[in-house]
């Protein structure tokens, strides 16, 4: 009696692990089925997409903060409200990752908290990508930016190199740089060395006028400024008054620059809690959410 027997041999199936495909953000190879980049850990959703030959080409946005900055926040406060615009520009998220962090920012808003610092495991980080309608200019445009820790670039700017950073920022076509006003405001140096910071490590990516970061746009946002009405009055003079060391730096560096304010809460609270301080937002009142996200979009044209 014989006992041998035919299997089928999914010949076509085996061909799909010889194709890599490639990270849109590192040019990582990755096996078809992989969810996540094994190099950077952004989705390979981002790959299909882009590859849609339909599809606008996208355009990478740093936002770039220290711990606690409050760029969580902003960033989930500025998904929810370009997605719930009419008229001006509008955004849509392309694909669910991309709904993720614009989800939990407005849940935990909801119930007076606000979100949990992002962790330095990049594998955790929310990506998000929009496709921005502009009725006026008859023009739709996709960005794609991802929430990362702040202690993983305040690492990189330490010049504790870090490959997959460097290839994100190299592809970027501008950034928002997060300074936090609260501090500023009891006169901790910390929010002013960090963007100076940002600026020096910046300028040192490349020397050619068609990549310098000199020719990118980048915004300088004042966050948690629910306190500060000066701050909210004139930005770029608060900025020369507070913050002059970045102040004078993107001056002489800088081609296209400005300074905004912006604020998730309208009132807070800080209290202590096992002897560590925490704030919490009395009430959601965003201000100043959109306005570097348009400024932005003017540059990039």
């Amino acid at each position: 009696m014989s006992r041998l027997v035919t299997a089928p041999l999914d010949s076509l199936e085996l061909m799909h692990y010889a194709v890599a495909v490639p990270c849109f953000v590192c040019n990582g190879d990755n096996r078809h089925d992989s969810e996540r980049c094994r190099h950077c850990y952004a989705p390979l959703a981002l790959s299909y997409q882009v590859a849609d030959k339909r599809a606008t080409k996208p355009e990478m946005l740093a936002v770039l903060g220290p711990p606690y900055a409050g760029k969580t926040s902003y960033l989930g406060m500025l998904c929810d409200s370009l997605s719930r615009q009419t008229g001006r520009a509008s955004a849509v998220s392309r694909g669910a990752f991309s709904v993720m962090l614009q989800q939990q920012v407005i849940a935990r808003l909801a119930s007076q908290q606000f979100p949990t610092h992002t962790p330095e495991d990049a594998e955790s980080w929310h990506w998000n990508h929009l496709q921005i309608a502009e009725p006026k200019v008859r023009r739709v445009r996709e960005l794609i930016f991802p929430d990362m820790a702040g202690a993983v670039m305040e690492r990189e700017l330490d010049h504790q190199a870090s490959p997959i950073t460097r290839a994100f920022l190299k592809k970027c076509s501008g950034a928002i740089v997060l300074l936090d006003t609260q501090k500023i405001e009891r006169g901790d140096p910390t929010p002013d060395f960090f963007a100076m910071k940002v600026l020096s490590y910046l300028g040192e990516f490349s020397n050619k006028r068609s990549t310098s970061w000199r020719n990118r746009p980048i915004a300088f946002l004042f966050t948690k400024a629910e306190r500060s009405r000066e701050c909210f009055d004139s930005p770029r003079s608060y900025a020369e008054t507070h913050v002059p060391g970045v102040f004078r730096q993107a001056t002489a560096s800088q081609k296209r620059f400005e300074f905004f304010a912006a604020s998730v809460a309208g009132a807070t609270i800080n209290l202590e809690v096992d002897g560590a301080p925490i704030s919490l937002p009395l009430r959601v009142e965003p201000r100043g959410i959109r306005e570097p996200m348009s400024w932005m979009l003017k540059q990039l044209r």
